[in-house]
């Protein structure tokens, strides 16, 4: 059985990020952790709300290309 709470290397490889940028996002308050002890621990069901807000967040056409300009 898989345990309810997630140790942050889990959840740098679930969301294939870096350590630093989890402990932003839980900085930030965009990503919900707990204290267990002297540890951070992610609920699953936080981890999964997180990543399903991520589509709603992300801004429209960030990196859609940029149209080429002719220069006579």
């Amino acid at each position: 059985m898989e345990s309810p709470l997630l140790r942050i290397p889990e959840v740098v490889a679930r969301l294939g990020v870096s350590r630093a940028k989890v402990y932003e996002f839980m900085a930030s308050g965009d990503l919900r952790s707990v204290r267990v002890g002297g540890s951070r621990r992610i609920r699953v069901e936080d981890l999964d709300q997180f990543i399903a807000g991520l589509d709603d967040a992300w801004p429209r056409g960030a990196y859609a290309r940029r149209p080429v300009s002719s220069r006579g």
